[in-house]
């Protein structure tokens, strides 16, 4: 379904007392992935992705092994499988030697910051598509893709993908069959170089050249300043395409001093990184922040082992009636164990809490319920199919006690509604409601008019999601 955000093309008038909100997710109290073997015994990190593929999940995540030094290029690329996604298996694939062994559940697939999605155009031996920051022995380091028949064993393309992405995100965009591809890159931007987000698309034709699609502006030095710290930038972001608006997951990264003072180049390298909610309504269109910037998850709302910092896996999964996004919680804010100098302190490192200083956990809300309009009181809004061609109309939508939504055809030349579809003519609908079909008097077929739209009387309610269609809805 259509998300109800601002801005969406088919949202074409809304009364004032109209709020939009976003929902609290629900956060499970304890991680789901262990740090339990010698391959992830120092942390587990969803710089990855999660699929479900077939009946089973799949995770591919950043193990950081339990004799980890302190270096990031230590770390391996894991996957672990689960029937439920909540209880998860590390099968001993027999790829990678770690601690002396290979009985561990280790890919060879070396990238840093790695996105995997399964590519339904290709052949079954490049089935597996995955996009990172790689060091090739012979061309250096460079974002570059992947392909795997197993998801275990991994061909990496020499060339180089894109010019200098550290960080990259990527999932499968159904609606335009190719990958949505997002990479993270440093450039100034009032005076400091800060992390902004490049967007790009991928077939096996090629990808498009990045363009800049989300670069820190003023609002988030205040958002920054506002929460204890000094400026802002965008440090990542997840992604979820839907058949109308793409949301983001958006990193926020909360900069405190000192910045690095070893280069020129003065980063914000300690601080705090939080979730935030942005959409996209149209194809390479523009990026929006949601009203007012509010954080949708941080660390002070998180328990103990996610309360420094918060990373998303790189896309969300459906699972029943919910929608399920994994997530990174460190114990520590983002460069807790290196010096001023951006060196490894081994004062701090020893520190470090003997099961693991970064965990995998997960955050859930109820599917197609991500945001919305709710009207507190009484307020309409007006919803238009696309060309007319769409005859029936469902809502996602709950209401409190005596609260109701009903609907009128209102003709948008004339704004007068059509007879025998006016809110006295339509059946209510009242509760909660995933798939509710807007109806009058029995009928629920729209008239065939390009110029006719719908018009919702919500009270005490939330539209999260909506669907024009041309078939019937059972």
């Amino acid at each position: 379904m259509h998300p109800a955000c601002e801005g969406h093309p088919q949202i074409t008038w809304l009364s004032p007392g109209m709020q939009f909100v976003q929902t609290e997710p629900d956060v499970l109290s304890e991680p789901v992935v262990p740090c339990d073997t010698e391959a992830d015994g120092s942390g587990t990190q969803i710089y990855g992705s999660v699929i479900r593929d077939g009946g089973v999940f799949r995770m591919w995540y950043t193990a950081f092994p339990r004799e980890w030094d302190g270096r990031d290029s230590s770390a391996r690329i894991a996957c672990a499988e689960s029937d439920d996604g909540l209880v998860w298996q590390k099968p001993h694939y027999g790829v990678m030697e770690c601690a002396g062994s290979t009985d561990n559940h280790l890919t060879d697939l070396r990238f840093i910051s790695p996105s995997v999605l399964i590519d339904p155009t290709a052949p079954p031996e490049m089935r597996y598509r995955a996009f990172g920051w790689h060091h090739h022995p012979l061309n250096g380091w460079a974002s570059r893709t992947a392909f795997s028949e197993d998801g275990i064993r991994w061909t990496v393309d020499p060339v180089s993908l894109y010019q200098s992405a550290d960080g990259i995100y990527s999932v499968w965009n159904p609606y335009t069959n190719s990958a949505l591809v997002m990479l993270g890159r440093s450039r100034y931007v009032r005076s400091l170089p800060r992390r902004i987000l490049f967007s790009s698309e991928w077939t096996h034709n090629g990808a498009t050249e990045p363009v800049s699609a989300l670069v820190p502006d003023e609002y988030d030095d205040i958002a920054a300043s506002a929460r204890g710290f000094n400026t802002g930038d965008y440090y990542g972001i997840g992604l979820m395409p839907t058949p109308g608006p793409t949301i983001g997951f958006l990193w926020h990264f909360r900069h405190q001093f000192p910045y690095l003072s070893d280069t020129r180049n003065q980063f914000g390298n300690f601080g705090r990184t939080d979730i935030a909610l942005v959409y996209q309504h149209e194809r390479g269109g523009r990026w929006q922040h949601f009203p007012g910037r509010p954080d949708w998850l941080t660390p002070e709302r998180m328990p103990a082992w996610a309360r420094g910092c918060l990373y998303t896996a790189s896309s969300p999964v459906d699972v029943g009636d919910e929608t399920w996004l994994y997530i990174t919680g460190d114990a520590h804010r983002h460069g807790w164990f290196l010096n001023h100098e951006w060196k490894r302190d081994p004062k701090l490192k020893a520190m470090m809490d003997p099961g693991g200083f970064t965990h995998i956990g997960l955050v859930k809300w109820p599917k197609d319920r991500l945001l919305g309009y709710h009207a507190p009181l009484l307020e309409r809004i007006e919803l238009a199919p696309r060309a007319g061609a769409e005859n029936r109309l469902a809502l996602n939508v709950a209401t409190r006690p005596y609260g109701f939504i009903r609907a009128a055809l209102v003709n948008r030349r004339d704004g007068k509604h059509v007879e025998g579809f006016d809110f006295q003519d339509s059946i209510p609908v009242s509760g909660d409601h995933r798939e509710a079909v807007v109806r009058w008097k029995g009928q629920d077929a729209l008239p065939p008019d390009a110029s006719l739209a719908v018009q919702l009387e919500i009270s005490k309610g939330t539209l999260y999601a909506f669907d024009f269609t041309r078939e019937a809805i059972s």
